[in-house]
C-alpha cells in the first residue's frame, strides 16, 4: 500500500515538475541570417511552447527584443519584411518623409571622405558605412512603450530579457538588464564599420558578437532556467585568405563562437542559412521560412523533452502587457550638440500648433533636421514621464566634419569618360554655410564650378545660393576609352555663367527656386562635314542675362536608373542678350551678325514609377517644352541653343539634331524587372513629337517644318547593377532618324554633369 502511494506521489511530482519547467530562448547573432529567429518564434507559438526568458546577441537581440516587448511573431515578420526595414538596413531614410529642400544638386560622386584639418588621421577615418539615423529612429519607435511599462527594468518586460554588447572601452562584454531598451539593442547590433558605435555609461559599444555570438552561457548565468531552446545562425569563421579583406577583418575582430551547451539541458536549432550574406536583407521571407522549417523538424524532440504541456499563457500575458503601453505621444524636446537658434527653430516646428505631438509628426520634423548635410547623426531617446503619461525627447546631435572631398564620374566604352572631384567646406552655427568647388576632366566634357549656400532657419526657412560655372562640351576631339568611334561633327560648346538664387520649401518633398544669371556662350562649329585642316570654323557668341522660377519635387531612389519614387520639375525662364556670329571659311553666308535676342522658355518634366508588383515595375517619363526662341544666324547655331529631349544617359553625350526643337512633347514608358533592388532589366521606349521641326535651308539658315508632322523614337534595353558606389550598366540603344541609329554602351558611374546655363 505504501509503495502504491509512493508511486502515485512520485508520478504527480514528475508531472508538476514537467509543467513547471522554465524555458529559455537563446538567439545568436548572424546578420541578415538571424531573421530565421522570427521563423523559430512562429513555430514555437503555433505549437504552444511557452518562453519564459530571452537572451540575444546582435540581430538576435533585435528579434528577441521585439518578442519580449509584446509583439507577436506575425507582427515581427511584418516589420522585418517591410520596405522601411530594408531601407533602414541600407541606411536609407523613409521616402515618405524626405525633406527635399535640404538636398543638394545631384552630382556624380561615388565615394566621399569627410575630415577635419585639426584632427588626427585616426579620427578622420570613417567608422560607419551607412547612416544609423533610420535605424535609431525605428528602435525608439518600437521599444519606447515597452520600456515605459517595464520602468527600464528588463525583468519587467512581457518576457524577462537580456542582450549583449562589446564594451571596447573596458574590453569586456556588457550584459544589459536595464536602461533604455532601444539603446541596449542598438549597442548589441552595432556591426563594426557598418554602423557607428554609441556610448553608454562611458563605454563605447559595438556588436555583442565580437565577444559572445552564441550567449547560451548568459542564459544560464542570468536566469533560473530548466530548459533552453537555442536558435543558432552563427557559423564558424572561415580562415582568412590573402586576397579577402572581409575575411581578414572578421578574424581580427570577431571571436570564434562558443557552442558549449553543458550548463543546462537544451536543444539547438541550426537553420540552414549559411548562404545568406551578412547584410543581405532582400531574402527576408525565405530566411524566416527556413527558421520555421528547421524548428518544426525538431518540434517532437522539444515536446518530448518538455513532457506534459504547461498551461499556455503567452497570449494572455501579451494582452495584459500591451494594454499597459502608453500612447506614443511627446510633449517636449531637448537638443544637445546644436546651436540654440537651430534648436529653437526645430522646437517651434514641433510646437507650432499643439503642445503634444505624435510619432508621425515627430518623424517628419526629425527628417528635416537629419536632411541637413552639415549634421552627421541625431540619436533620439524617449524618456517616459508617468505623471502625465507622455514622453520627452532627448536628441543628441553630432555635427559633420567641416571638410568633405568627393570623387566620382564615369568610365565608359564611348568617348565621354569623365573624372570628378569636389571639395566642400561647411559650418553650422546659428545659420548654415557651405562653400564648394568641383572639377570635371575628360576629353568630351570639362567643367569647373565654385559656389556657396547659406541656410537660414527663419520662420519660413530659406537658402541663398550663388555659383560660377564653366562648361565645355567637345563633340569632335574626344576619343573612345575602349573602342574607336567615327569622328563626330566638329562642335565645341562652351559657356561661363554666374547664377544666384533663393530657395524656399514647398511641403516636405518640394522646393521653389527664384533667381537670375549672367551668361557668356561660345559655339565653335562647321555647318557641314566638308572641311579641311586649313579651314576656320564658324563662331557664334551669346552674352546676356536671364531670370527664372523653378519648382522641383524629387523622391527617386537612385540618381540614375531609378526604380521607385517620382520627380517633377517645372521651369519658366526669360532670356535677354546679344548674339554675334562670325562665319568661318566654309560658311555659305559670309555676313557678320550682331543682334539682340530675347525669348521665353517654359518646361515641365515628370517621371514616376507608378506600379510595382513583386519584382515587376512600370514607370513613365513625360516632358513638354514651349519656347519662342528666335532663329540665330544659321541652322547649327540655332540647333545648339534650343531645348533638347534627353531621356537616356547617352543622349547627354551626343549632338542629335533630331531631338531638338523650340517646342515639343516627349514621353515614354519604362518596364523594369528588378532582382533584390540590385540588378535591373529595363526596356524603355520614347516618342519625340516636335510642334515644328527645325531644318536647314539651302543657305544653311534655320526654317520650320510642317506642324506636328515629324516624329521620332528612342528605345533601349539596359541591364544595370546598382553597386554601393554607383551603377554598372550595359545598354543597347536605338535612335530613330539619326546617322547612327544603333548604339551599344557600357559604363560604370554616373553620366551627370554640371548644370547648363539655361537648364
Amino acid at each position: 500500500m505504501r509503495l502504491i502511494a509512493f508511486l502515485i506521489l512520485y508520478s504527480i511530482s514528475v508531472a508538476l515538475s514537467a509543467q513547471d519547467k522554465k524555458v529559455g530562448l537563446v538567439l545568436s547573432g548572424g546578420g541578415a541570417s538571424g531573421l530565421a529567429h522570427v521563423g523559430v518564434l512562429k513555430a514555437l507559438e503555433e505549437n504552444q511552447i511557452q518562453i519564459d526568458f530571452i537572451v540575444g546577441t546582435s540581430i538576435g537581440a533585435l528579434v528577441g527584443g521585439y518578442y519580449a516587448s509584446g509583439y507577436t511573431p506575425e507582427q515581427i515578420e511584418m516589420i522585418v519584411n517591410s520596405e522601411s526595414f530594408r531601407n533602414a538596413a541600407d541606411g536609407i531614410d523613409n521616402i515618405k518623409h524626405l525633406y527635399y529642400f535640404k538636398e543638394p544638386e545631384i552630382e556624380p560622386d561615388m565615394i566621399s571622405w569627410r575630415f577635419s584639418v585639426d584632427s588626427l588621421l585616426g579620427t578622420n577615418i570613417p567608422n560607419n558605412f551607412v547612416s544609423s539615423d533610420p535605424i535609431d529612429l525605428g528602435l525608439m519607435r518600437y521599444f519606447a512603450q515597452a520600456n515605459a511599462v517595464s520602468n527600464e527594468n528588463f525583468d519587467s518586460l512581457m518576457i524577462p530579457f537580456r542582450c549583449l554588447a562589446a564594451n571596447i572601452t573596458t574590453k569586456s562584454q556588457k550584459v544589459f538588464d536595464s536602461g533604455q531598451m532601444a539603446s541596449a539593442i542598438r549597442a548589441s547590433m552595432t556591426y563594426p564599420f557598418f554602423l557607428a558605435p554609441i556610448t553608454i555609461d562611458g563605454g563605447v559599444m559595438l556588436d555583442g558578437g565580437l565577444f559572445n555570438n552564441f550567449p547560451y552561457d548568459i542564459m544560464c548565468e542570468e536566469f533560473d532556467v530548466d530548459f533552453v531552446i537555442a536558435s543558432n545562425v552563427s557559423s564558424k569563421l572561415e580562415a582568412p585568405t590573402e586576397d579577402n579583406l572581409v575575411s581578414q577583418i572578421k578574424n581580427i575582430i570577431i571571436q570564434a563562437p562558443n557552442f558549449n551547451t553543458e550548463c543546462i539541458e537544451g536543444i539547438v536549432i541550426d537553420s540552414e542559412v549559411e548562404d545568406i550574406g551578412t547584410f543581405n536583407f532582400n531574402k527576408n521571407e525565405e530566411i524566416i521560412l527556413r527558421g520555421y522549417e528547421s524548428t518544426i523538424q525538431l518540434m517532437d524532440s522539444i515536446k518530448s523533452t518538455l513532457g506534459q504541456e504547461r498551461a499556455y499563457q503567452i497570449q494572455s500575458k501579451r494582452e495584459k502587457f500591451n494594454q499597459k503601453k502608453p500612447e506614443l505621444l511627446f510633449d517636449n524636446v531637448s537638443l544637445d550638440g546644436i546651436h540654440q537658434v537651430h534648436g529653437k527653430y526645430f522646437r517651434k516646428e514641433l510646437f507650432r500648433k499643439n503642445t503634444v505631438f505624435d510619432y508621425d509628426r515627430f518623424e517628419r520634423k526629425f527628417m528635416k533636421l537629419t536632411a541637413d548635410e552639415k549634421i552627421r547623426s541625431i540619436y533620439p531617446v524617449a524618456i517616459y514621464n508617468p505623471s502625465d503619461s507622455l514622453f520627452g525627447l532627448e536628441l543628441k546631435v553630432k555635427k559633420e566634419k567641416p571638410f568633405n572631398v568627393k570623387f566620382g564620374g564615369v568610365i565608359s566604352s564611348k568617348p565621354f569618360s569623365t573624372g570628378f572631384v569636389e571639395l566642400e567646406y561647411q559650418v553650422l552655427r546659428s545659420t548654415g554655410l557651405k562653400a564648394s568647388g568641383n572639377v570635371y576632366f575628360g576629353n568630351f566634357y570639362s567643367s569647373a564650378e565654385g559656389g556657396f549656400r547659406w541656410d537660414v532657419p527663419f520662420i519660413v526657412p530659406f537658402f541663398i545660393e550663388g555659383s560660377y560655372t564653366v562648361n565645355q562640351y567637345d563633340f569632335f576631339n574626344s576619343r573612345s576609352t575602349f573602342v574607336e568611334e567615327d569622328d563626330p561633327p566638329y562642335i565645341i560648346y562652351s559657356e561661363n555663367y554666374a547664377e544666384g538664387q533663393i530657395g524656399l520649401p514647398i511641403t516636405t518633398k518640394g522646393k521653389l527656386l527664384l533667381g537670375g544669371s549672367y551668361t557668356w556662350q561660345n559655339f565653335n562649329y562647321y555647318q557641314s562635314d566638308n572641311f579641311e585642316r586649313g579651314d576656320t570654323s564658324d563662331l557664334t557668341q551669346f552674352e546676356g542675362y536671364s531670370s527664372f522660377a523653378k519648382f522641383q519635387i524629387n523622391t527617386l531612389n537612385h540618381k540614375q536608373y531609378a526604380t521607385k519614387g517620382s520627380k517633377l520639375q517645372l521651369m519658366v525662364r526669360n532670356i535677354y542678350g546679344r548674339e554675334q556670329t562670325t562665319p568661318g571659311s566654309t560658311a555659305l553666308d559670309k555676313s557678320y551678325t550682331s543682334s539682340i535676342r530675347t525669348w521665353w522658355i517654359a518646361k515641365g518634366t515628370y517621371e514616376d514609377y507608378f506600379f510595382q508588383k513583386n519584382a515587376f515595375r512600370l514607370g513613365l517619363l513625360a516632358e513638354g517644352v514651349y519656347s519662342d526662341h528666335p532663329f540665330f544666324h544659321n541652322y547649327t547655331a540655332t540647333a545648339l541653343s534650343i531645348p533638347v529631349f534627353e531621356p537616356l544617359p547617352e543622349n547627354k553625350t551626343l549632338f542629335q539634331e533630331t531631338y531638338r526643337s523650340l517646342s515639343y512633347l516627349g514621353a515614354g514608358l519604362k518596364t523594369i524587372y528588378t532582382i533584390n533592388d540590385k540588378v535591373d532589366f529595363r526596356v524603355e521606349g520614347y516618342v519625340f513629337q516636335p510642334y515644328q521641326a527645325i531644318r536647314p535651308d539651302q543657305m544653311g539658315k534655320a526654317k520650320f517644318g510642317e506642324e506636328a508632322i515629324d516624329r521620332s523614337f528612342i528605345a533601349t534595353f539596359t541591364t544595370v547593377y546598382h553597386s554601393r558606389i554607383g551603377p554598372l550598366a550595359l545598354s543597347f540603344n536605338y535612335y530613330d532618324d539619326t546617322p547612327e541609329p544603333v548604339s551599344i554602351l557600357v559604363h560604370f558611374g554616373y553620366v551627370i554633369f554640371n548644370k547648363k546655363a539655361f537648364e
